[in-house]
């Protein structure tokens, strides 16, 4: 009997900590879905599908002013296409903001 139930609590904790990994295409002026809703503790992977991009969630790039977002986050830029530009684990709940900081991006729609 103990041996089921400590069966029964690993599978349960399996479950109550799993987390789900979420991806956004960064591209020309865009990161694909533009909006998300994720869970407490998933992750966010961001890919270059062309062009040099980052992924910031400190300062907004258009208006100089924080994000003001639960946790700030940021990354350096990447300009090789396919690859991971940054992957973050949101562990704060809350409403979370970011923009490409490169050049003109954000001016230009990359929020």
């Amino acid at each position: 009997m103990k041996k089921i139930l400590l069966s029964f609590y690993f599978l349960i904790g399996a479950f109550a900590f799993s987390q789900t990994t979420h991806t956004v295409n960064a591209g020309m002026f865009y990161y694909e879905p533009s909006q998300l809703i994720i869970a407490q503790g998933d992750m966010v992977v961001w890919i270059n599908d062309m062009g040099n991009h980052d992924v910031n969630g400190d300062v907004n790039s258009i208006t100089g002013e924080s994000f003001g977002n639960p946790e700030s986050f940021d990354s350096p830029a990447t300009s090789e296409v396919g690859a991971e530009i940054f992957s973050y684990t949101f562990n704060t709940p809350g409403t979370y903001n970011y923009d490409c900081s490169v050049g003109q991006h954000a001016a230009n729609g990359m929020v």
